[in-house]
C-alpha cells in the first residue's frame, strides 16, 4: 500500500518514430526511345459516331442543327462577290472565357447516345437483313427516357464497313461460312424423318455446338394437325425393285 497523503504519478507515454522509414518508389514509365523500337502498334482511324452543336448562346443541341459550314469560293473561275466581314462585329458574341465548360457538352452527348454505339448490334442486324435479302435497316436511337429521338439508315450491304478496321469486330465471311459449316452439320446430323423426334442444338461461348435428341414434349413445336395434314399430302414413294424381284 501507498503511504497515506502520498500522489500518485501518471506519466505519459510517447511512441517515438522508426528512425530508418521505408521508402517507397511510385510507379514510373521509361521514356528512353530504345526501349519503343520495334513494329508499328495497332491503329484505328478515328470515326465519326455523331455530333453535337451549340448555339449562339452556346446552348446545347444533341445533333447538327446549330452547325454551320464555311464552303470556300472556286479556285477556278470568278468567285462570289459578297464580303464573309460584312455585318460580322454586329452578331458576333464572343465566348464568356470566365465559363469553364471543360467535356460537359462532350460527357452529355455519350449519355444521351450511349445505346447508339453500334459494334455487334450491327452482326444482328446484318445477319438478319443479308438472308432474307432486306436492303436496308432504319435504326431509331433513344435518349435516357426512352424516347426516340434521331433515326439513321444502315444499307444492309454496308454494315461492315462500319467495323472493318475493328481489332475485334467481326467479319461477314466469318459469319457465312459458319452458316454454311451449321446447316451442313444439322443435314448430316438430322436423318431420321420423325415429327415426334426433336433435335436440339445448343451452344455456349467458349464452346463447340451440342445437340441432344428428344422426343415429344416439351421441345416439341409442330402441333399434330399440321403434321397430319402434310403428311396427307405427301405421295407414297414407290418401292425401288431389288435386284432378285
Amino acid at each position: 500500500m501507498e503511504p497515506r497523503g502520498t500522489k500518485r504519478r501518471t506519466e505519459k507515454l510517447e511512441v517515438a518514430e522508426p528512425r530508418n522509414k521505408l521508402a517507397y518508389s511510385t510507379s514510373s514509365l521509361p521514356t528512353e526511345p530504345a526501349l519503343y523500337s520495334g513494329p508499328f502498334p495497332f491503329y484505328r482511324r478515328p470515326s465519326e459516331l455523331g455530333c453535337f452543336s451549340l448555339d449562339a448562346q452556346r446552348q446545347y443541341h444533341g445533333d447538327a442543327r446549330a452547325l454551320r459550314y464555311y464552303s470556300p469560293p472556286p479556285t477556278n473561275g470568278p468567285g462570289p462577290e459578297f464580303d464573309l466581314r460584312d455585318g460580322y462585329p454586329d452578331r458576333y458574341l464572343p465566348r464568356d472565357e470566365e465559363v469553364r465548360e471543360g467535356l460537359d457538352h462532350l460527357l452529355r452527348w455519350l449519355l444521351e447516345h450511349r445505346g447508339q454505339l453500334e459494334g455487334h448490334k450491327l452482326l444482328k442486324w446484318w445477319a438478319q437483313s443479308f438472308l432474307p435479302g432486306v436492303p436496308k435497316v432504319v435504326a431509331g436511337f433513344r435518349n435516357p427516357e426512352g424516347f426516340v429521338c434521331s433515326l439513321k439508315t444502315f444499307p444492309t450491304m454496308e454494315m461492315f464497313e462500319h467495323v472493318r478496321n475493328d481489332r475485334d469486330g467481326w467479319n461477314p465471311s466469318v459469319c457465312m461460312n459458319f452458316c454454311a459449316a451449321f446447316l451442313s452439320f444439322a443435314q448430316s446430323t438430322v436423318v431420321q424423318d420423325d415429327s415426334r423426334l426433336v433435335h436440339l442444338f445448343s451452344w455456349e461461348p467458349g464452346s463447340p455446338v451440342t445437340v441432344s435428341v428428344h422426343r415429344d414434349a416439351p421441345y416439341a413445336f409442330l402441333p399434330m394437325w399440321y403434321v397430319e395434314a402434310m403428311t396427307q399430302d405427301l405421295p407414297s414413294v414407290p418401292k425401288t425393285p431389288s435386284p432378285t424381284e
